[in-house]
Formats: C-alpha cells, sequence, structure tokens
C-alpha cells in the first residue's frame, strides 16, 4: 500500500489540510462530517458541529468505528443530544454550514449530486486535478467500497481496470471522508480517500476503484450522497456553474439526517 501511495498525484486544494490530517486521527465518535470542517476551516471540530446542527446519541455504537478502534467521546460535552437514533448525527448542508460559520465566510461549501455516474465523478476529479482550489468532502455510503489491503489486486485494476475481485469493505455506515488525490493507471484510476481513523489504509489514507466511490457517492438512491466543495466564498458561484456543467446539480442531498 505505501508503494501505491507514493503514486498519488494530490490535489493541489488540499495540500494545507493533509498537512494537519494525520495529527488530527482519529476523529471523535459520531463527528465526521465536524472533523471534516474543521480541517478545511482550521477551526474546531465542538465549534463546527454546533454550527453544524450536530445531534450525539448519548451511548456508544460500537458498528460506528472500524473494527478494533477504541470509543472517541471527548468532544461531546455541550453538544445538543437526539431523542432518537434516527435524527442523530449530521446532514450535509449542515457540514457546509459549518464551513461558512466556522471561516467566517471566508469559505463557502458548494454541493455536488445528481445521478453519480463514473465519467461525471472522473469529470469532478479531473477539475479538482487541474487546480480547483477546494477541499472535497464525500459523503458516501463505506459499504460499496473495497478493503483496499489487496496491493497485488489493486495493481492488477490499474492495468486492466477490473476491480471485481477486490474485498469489499467490512466497515458499512454513512460516512464523511475526503477524496485527495487519484492514481491513473492505463485502464483503471484510483482515488485516495483521506479517512478518520488511523486503521483505515495507511495512516488514514486508502485507495478506491472510481468506480467503487462512484457506487459509494450514489448510495442505491438518488441524492442521498455528494461532494462538499469547500472553496473561497468568491468562488462559489462560479465552481455552482462549472458543476452544473459537468451534468451534476448543485443543491444539497438528504443523507438521512434532518438540518
Amino acid at each position: 500500500m505505501e508503494v501505491l501511495i507514493e503514486q498519488v498525484r494530490w490535489f493541489p486544494g488540499v495540500a494545507g489540510v493533509l498537512e494537519h490530517h494525520a495529527r488530527a486521527l482519529p476523529q471523535p465518535d459520531q463527528l465526521c462530517g465536524p472533523f471534516w470542517a474543521a480541517l478545511a476551516t482550521g477551526t474546531d471540530v465542538r465549534t463546527c458541529a454546533l454550527a453544524a446542527g450536530t445531534r450525539i446519541w448519548p451511548h456508544d455504537l460500537p458498528a460506528s468505528r472500524p473494527a478494533g478502534e477504541p470509543p472517541a467521546m471527548s468532544a461531546w460535552p455541550g453538544l445538543p443530544r437526539a431523542d432518537s437514533f434516527s435524527r442523530a448525527g449530521t446532514s450535509a448542508q449542515g457540514v457546509g454550514a459549518a464551513v461558512g460559520a466556522a471561516s467566517q465566510g471566508v469559505l463557502a461549501a458548494v454541493p455536488v449530486t445528481g445521478e453519480w455516474t463514473v465519467s461525471r465523478l472522473t469529470a469532478v476529479l479531473a477539475l479538482l486535478e487541474g487546480g480547483l482550489p477546494a477541499v472535497p468532502v464525500a459523503n458516501l455510503d463505506t459499504a460499496e467500497l473495497t478493503e483496499s489491503i489487496d496491493r497485488p489486486g489493486l495493481q492488477r485494476y490499474l492495468e486492466t481496470g477490473d476491480g471485481s475481485g477486490l474485498a469489499p469493505h467490512p466497515w458499512r455506515t454513512g460516512h464523511f471522508a475526503m477524496p485527495a488525490g487519484v492514481i491513473r493507471g492505463r485502464r483503471g484510476t484510483l482515488v485516495a480517500i483521506a479517512d478518520t481513523y488511523p486503521s483505515l489504509g495507511h495512516q488514514g489514507v486508502h485507495l478506491q476503484p472510481v468506480e467503487r466511490l462512484t457506487s459509494a457517492l450514489a448510495r442505491r438512491k438518488p441524492e442521498t450522497g455528494g461532494i462538499l466543495l469547500a472553496v473561497g466564498a468568491d468562488l462559489a458561484d462560479d465552481t455552482a456553474e462549472r458543476i452544473e456543467g459537468l451534468g451534476l446539480r448543485a443543491k444539497w442531498w438528504d443523507n438521512g439526517t434532518p438540518h
């Protein structure tokens, strides 16, 4: 995995976030969205959780963490509690609100959703690779990803474009993570995902076939997953127009958590 990670072409817009990413791990329990808002804005997770309207389900949820990760509840004091499990968590729009509030309006969050296809996701990745100064935060279903520990399998995928033999991800939940770069092979494209736990991949970065990431964003139902682009507020309108030009929609999606 380490050898493959060295081949990643990192997106220019995530350089500042990557400088702090490894030190910030792991995320506090139930706060993956605010975790990324905090990294994007250089503020703290609790501030972003309050700005996002996050509500905590005040019980340990082992399934909300990858296997072997210990509970991390130190950021919970002072955060609102949910009156039911179904109302706990952070909405995508809430993460966007936190980006704007925590940056004091310097940044804005441009939502990207719609009918996810490999070609449309590839076009968004090309914008980021080409220098769009954005921090992308994906809201996805981890069940659609691969375990990403099979280095020979990933290398075969890059050569052949066939990832059918890659093992499914054992951790299955709705989640926020950051697409941070790409490796382009002869037939396949791997997306480097900076994640919220050190056990995921190499120091919290794992590699996913672009087809798997597309399925993870689609979440089996249109407009229930997407990518938030944290950009300078002065670039928000232009970025939204560019997204619409790719056949996607610059609107907030419903990830199942009330905003």
